[in-house]
């Protein structure tokens, strides 16, 4: 077997790799399940499923919203892919929630090998077959790329796009006019996925403009405003009846709440990326990367005007710079190895980097083999699937507290579109125990989040709505129970269903 891999390492790295790469996906597909964090979820799945059922369940659509509808800044292009495929899913039979998804995650593990295949290309192109293959192994078992491969992250959607945009122009030494024009046009697409990619769309722009190459700039700016204006634009005047209104609104909304969200320092994405990669190897790699600042312009330029912005800009989340991080890590690795080889006496630097990607390998391997596997949400997606299972009708009550409680549940894996009421235990709880019986809403499940103080909090809502027991308990997985117990604002806790005192049956989901 040995002999095997080594022969065909030798015939074609590229496609090892691929198949390494797909393996560690696959098992990310069938046992990576739930969603990463709200936006890959509620934004994505929860949209799309719901307008298949008939329903909008963010109300983004105009129709919706009453006679003064307002757009919500929401691009509909990757959203309304999974409205066909849902379609589809409906046109052919298949309607378990978790059948769907893992078929949505079966799709996204297919798709993502575009990132390595491509990041392995360019980096042949700008280096040699050597960086090539450890640019491509890294972004194959990096610890968090199998995970989040398999979501729904527009972050990681919008990556192959880019590559492709970049790869089409550099694969031949002398690109033509038509290279620019299908580069302008593929780009556009990672711009209809991810907005952001823009900055990185106009650092190449700016790039070719520097370079004196005003035909090549042009065609390839032209290219990419025809393809954002038919698949973004167009989308738009169908549904708005006027073009770019998702666009117009995303740019005034976050220029409006810029500070209403996760404010961190600018330096933030320094100490993420030093994270990612493990140190001592990612200072390496941060280093290298400002090492290809000359050599490489089309590439790092874009890569650093979009970290600069994301670094500047105060709303920052970790995902907001993972379209780039390929370009990043396959500069990094071009550049501390190119430092290393024109250095005259480079053995003590070839040690040093040898025994730091060996910590690394170290770190990742552990990492990874708890990210693959990781079933994120595990809490709040059983419960409402253990509903699925019961066809359950009739309306939920969603008791929490303040920070908790407001945590929204993910209905599309209950198959049913419902009004989840929800109550905590400070506030909220008068207005149902000052209405009449007449009009009190008969709930069929109550849902409690998390077991602090839970048999007060039970004992509260039987008074307000009669005996309740417990019927189903559905518990956070390992990785979701220990970030909960290492932060408690990860709000992953236990959800406890309830329903009316007939029943009876407690069934423990371990």
């Amino acid at each position: 077997m040995i002999r095997y891999i080594q022969k065909e390492w030798e015939k074609n790295s590229l496609r090892v790799i691929l198949v390494i790469a797909f393996v560690l996906r696959l098992i990310s597909v069938f046992f990576s399940k739930g969603y990463g964090m709200h936006d890959d979820h509620f934004l994505i799945i929860e949209s799309s499923q719901s307008w298949v059922d008939g329903y909008d369940y963010n109300y983004w659509l105009p129709w919706n919203q009453g006679s003064n509808p307002i757009p919500q800044g929401h691009s509909f292009f990757y959203i309304g892919i999974h409205y066909l495929i849902f379609l589809f899913f409906k046109f052919i039979g298949i309607i378990d929630p978790n059948i769907k998804m893992l078929l949505i995650r079966f799709f996204h593990a297919v798709y993502s090998l575009l990132v390595i295949s491509l990041s392995y290309k360019i980096t042949t192109k700008l280096s040699n077959k050597k960086n090539a293959d450890i640019v491509g192994l890294i972004i194959s078992f990096l610890w968090m790329m199998p995970f989040f491969s398999v979501r729904n992250l527009v972050e990681m959607v919008a990556i192959p796009p880019l590559l492709a945009s970049i790869w089409i122009i550099i694969k031949t030494d002398k690109p033509s006019l038509k290279q620019y024009l299908i580069s302008g046009l593929i780009g556009g697409l990672a711009f209809s996925i991810r907005y952001q990619t823009g900055l990185f769309l106009g650092g190449m722009g700016l790039v070719l403009l520097y370079q004196k190459q005003f035909k090549q700039a042009i065609v390839y700016g032209i290219s990419v405003i025809i393809s954002i204006s038919i698949f973004q634009g167009g989308i738009d005047m169908f549904i708005w009846h006027k073009p770019f209104a998702e666009l117009t609104e995303y740019v005034r909304y976050n220029i409006a709440n810029k500070n209403d969200y996760l404010s961190k320092p600018w330096y933030f994405y320094i100490l993420l990326l030093l994270g990612v990669f493990v140190p001592p190897y990612s200072i390496m790699l941060f280093l290298g990367f400002f090492n290809t600042k000359k050599k490489y312009l089309l590439v790092f330029v874009p890569t650093l005007i979009f970290l600069i912005f994301h670094s500047y800009f105060p709303n920052k989340q970790e995902r907001f710079i993972f379209s780039v991080l390929p370009l990043y890590l396959l500069l990094g690795v071009i550049g501390i190895n190119n430092f290393i080889e024109n250095r005259k006496n480079n053995k003590v630097y070839k040690s040093i980097y040898k025994y730091s990607f060996i910590f690394f390998l170290i770190i990742n391997f552990i990492l990874l083999s708890f990210a693959t596997t990781t079933y994120s949400k595990k809490a709040r997606v059983e419960a409402m699937y253990y509903l699925y299972k019961k066809q359950a009708k009739g309306d939920i009550l969603y008791e929490g507290t303040n920070k908790d409680g407001s945590k929204l549940l993910p209905q599309f894996y209950s198959g049913k579109w419902r009004h989840i009421y929800h109550i905590d235990n400070e506030n909220n709880y008068n207005t149902y125990e000052n209405m009449p019986d007449s009009v009190k809403p008969n709930f069929k499940y109550f849902l409690f989040y998390g077991n602090d103080n839970l048999k007060a909090r039970t004992k509260r809502v039987e008074n307000i709505f009669g005996k309740i027991d417990l019927e189903y308990k559905s518990a956070p997985g390992f990785v979701d129970w220990l970030l909960y117990t290492i932060n408690p604002n990860n709000s992953n806790d236990t959800i406890f269903i309830y329903s009316p005192i007939q029943k009876q049956t407690i069934i423990k989901n371990k």
